[in-house]
């Protein structure tokens, strides 16, 4: 804990920078290959079809989601990936510093590794964690397990992230658990449908001990539109997101950012993945 109006911090932006040298450093190694349309939500696992490092840049979404609605208020994240076919190294920044009560916040960053686990082709398992910075300068620990399988001519992929705050000038709950599912019809032309949704401290529907704002869940359809070549790719999916009342909320989160019953929540992100330098 910290006095009010003080927060220590990681020094992530540090790691950010070495991150984003490596990249600089990798990106000569090889051809970009076309990207799979990914999820917005949820986090894509390590690619196994990748012979050589890949590099690949994405304006992110992911759990972040529920944290940056409020009815008012948007913020892309700017995300740059290491990937090979076992493991993907990944750095997420905001580009923005949104104010709470007049006060400005720090941005929000985050450093992970992701490590493939089982993948046959049809079915994959991976797992990874890693740090992160919110708006707050609330310090969390995260741990991230991704699965998906081929259903119903399409792709079925899922989520579940761990969160535990290490320090924070409010309190909160000992761990939350952030849910992401969604699927994506298989298509052959540059345009796929799809659902998708997210949960956050999901247990706040039924749990008025809940300290971190309450609960809330969106689920909505989704559209996804890539180039013909596969360099780049854009995610859109909208739904009501539905809170619960929260018993509490957290001294550095807005009430007005936590309105009880249901808004619409409308996000986007996007991907690019650079061609090599030779």
């Amino acid at each position: 804990m910290f006095p009010p109006g003080q927060t220590r911090r990681w020094p992530l932006p540090f790691l950010r920078a070495t991150l984003l040298m490596v990249l600089g450093l990798t990106g000569r190694v090889g051809p970009a290959l076309a990207q799979e349309p990914q999820f917005l939500f949820t986090v894509a696992p390590p690619e196994v079809n990748v012979l050589r490092p890949t590099v690949r840049a994405s304006a992110a979404v992911e759990e972040r989601a529920l944290q940056l609605w409020s009815g008012a208020d948007s913020d892309f994240g700017i995300a740059s990936a290491l990937s090979t076919p076992r493991w993907t190294v990944r750095s997420v920044t905001s580009l923005r510093s949104p104010s709470v009560s007049s006060q400005p916040r720090p941005t929000f960053q985050q450093v992970e590794i992701i490590r493939g686990a089982f993948s046959d082709g049809s079915r994959s398992l991976a797992f990874g964690g890693g740090i992160r910075q919110e708006w707050s300068g609330t310090q969390v620990l995260i741990g991230r397990v991704l699965a998906g399988s081929d259903f119903l001519n399409g792709r079925l992929q899922g989520s579940l992230v761990m969160e535990r705050a290490s320090s924070s000038p409010s309190k909160h709950d000992a761990a939350d658990l952030v849910t992401t599912a969604g699927w994506l019809r298989s298509s052959t032309g540059p345009i796929s449908v799809g659902l998708e949704s997210i949960g956050q401290d999901l247990e706040g529907f039924w749990d008025p001990a809940e300290r971190d704002g309450g609960a809330k869940l969106l689920i909505g359809p989704s559209l996804h539109i890539q180039s013909h070549d596969g360099v780049w790719l854009a995610n859109l999916t909208a739904g009501p997101v539905i809170r619960s009342k929260p018993a509490t909320v957290p001294s550095d989160v807005s009430s007005a950012a936590n309105p009880v019953g249901r808004s619409l929540g409308v996000f986007v992100s996007g991907s690019w993945t650079p061609s090599s330098r030779r």
